[in-house]
């Protein structure tokens, strides 16, 4: 008598992450990172040229190293249960939220020296466009950030993969900061 061959479970949330890692199945997705340091880089620069006070820079870390802790890309959350992928959603939304308040603070300290000259509709339309900017840049950050970490996740544990992404995010800040000192002295 054959008995029928017992299927091994597979397991769930991060341990799946971890045991495909550990095959390492993926590529280290190369220019995934360069894209996500260079969206940081843009965010680091636009803070810096600006004269915002310094817990400006405060919120922008924090924004940073909460999406990097969540890695809210949907692949990551698709293995988890509903009660776990939303709080991690929220993480991710609440750290790019905080990105951009943070730009958006930083942009508003621009002003002018001879109220005069302010025209109504330029002034609109500068703040219109400005506030797009504020909100589009950490957005696009966000999404690229969890493709990003979705794409480390084949190749790292979750804890070298979050290490890695708040790495990249926070270096391409300091080096847009480095960049936009360099620029505005």
């Amino acid at each position: 008598m054959a008995s029928s061959p017992r299927q091994r479970l597979k397991p769930r949330g991060w341990r799946r992450l971890r045991h495909q890692a550990s095959r390492g199945t993926g590529r280290f997705p190369w220019g995934w990172l360069v894209v996500v340091t260079l969206l940081h880089l843009s965010i680091g620069l636009l803070l810096m040229a600006f004269p915002a006070p310094l817990w400006i820079w405060y919120l922008a870390v924090g924004g940073v190293v909460l999406q990097a802790i969540a890695l809210a890309g949907p692949q990551a959350l698709g293995r988890f249960r509903w009660w776990s992928a939303n709080v991690l959603t929220l993480v991710a939304i609440l750290g790019a939220g905080l990105v951009a308040v943070a730009l958006g603070v930083s942009m508003g300290f621009v002003g002018t020296e001879n109220l005069e000259e302010v025209e109504m509709q330029s002034t609109a339309f500068e703040v219109l466009r400005v506030g797009l900017l504020a909100i589009l840049v950490p957005a696009m950050g966000g999404i690229i950030a969890a493709e990003t970490g979705d794409r480390l996740l084949t190749v790292f544990t979750r804890l070298r993969t979050s290490l890695l992404l708040a790495v990249a995010c926070l270096a391409g800040l300091g080096l847009g900061a480095a960049i936009g000192l360099l620029l505005v002295e």
